[in-house]
């Protein structure tokens, strides 16, 4: 099944997550000529699939990026792309804070720090509606929606300065592509 198909086929009734996702994909497109095999051709997939753990039919421990990438790889996803779903968007801090960061690193190693920055670069210049959007945008949206309470903010917080810098990254090598 195309990632695309799946993403639409899980997120359907999941908020405006179908419409994020195909964002985050269209931008994904914008990076294949900054990464290297094989992760030029497993990051389509990747932003299509990076939110599927919030499908109630994916959710086991309400940590959206190790549900996401565990549901992957139990229907045979390539290993790149269960990986990037697992840590997307700085996936460590939050899993820390959940108690998860052991289960994560063990069950799947960390992509390339150059991989993980350019779809965080897709997740953060897509907004939840599906339009292109600042990252400083995003963020703000981010942590506005979630209380300082949750771990969702908490981790954003602590990684906003790491996530700029990422999407900093990114917009320098596109503009020398």
């Amino acid at each position: 099944m195309k990632a695309s198909t799946l993403a639409i086929e899980l997120l359907s009734n999941v908020g405006t997550r179908v419409e994020h996702s195909r964002a985050v994909a269209h931008q994904a497109t914008f990076i294949l000529p900054i990464l290297n095999a094989p992760w030029n051709s497993t990051i389509l997939d990747a932003a299509w699939l990076h939110d599927i753990g919030y499908s109630p039919s994916v959710i086991s421990t309400g940590f959206h990026h190790l549900d996401g990438a565990r549901w992957l790889k139990s229907h045979g996803w390539p290993t790149e792309v269960c990986r990037l779903v697992a840590w997307h968007t700085r996936a460590g801090t939050e899993a820390k804070l959940r108690h998860l960061i052991t289960k994560l690193s063990t069950e799947f190693p960390q992509p390339p720090d150059m991989v993980q920055a350019a779809l965080t670069w897709a997740d953060l210049t897509s907004s939840p509606t599906g339009n292109l959007c600042e990252a400083e945008n995003r963020i703000a949206e981010i942590l506005k929606r979630y209380s300082p309470k949750t771990v969702v903010h908490k981790a954003i917080s602590v990684n906003t300065r790491s996530l700029l810098m990422d999407v900093k990254l990114i917009k320098t090598k596109l503009n020398t592509v």
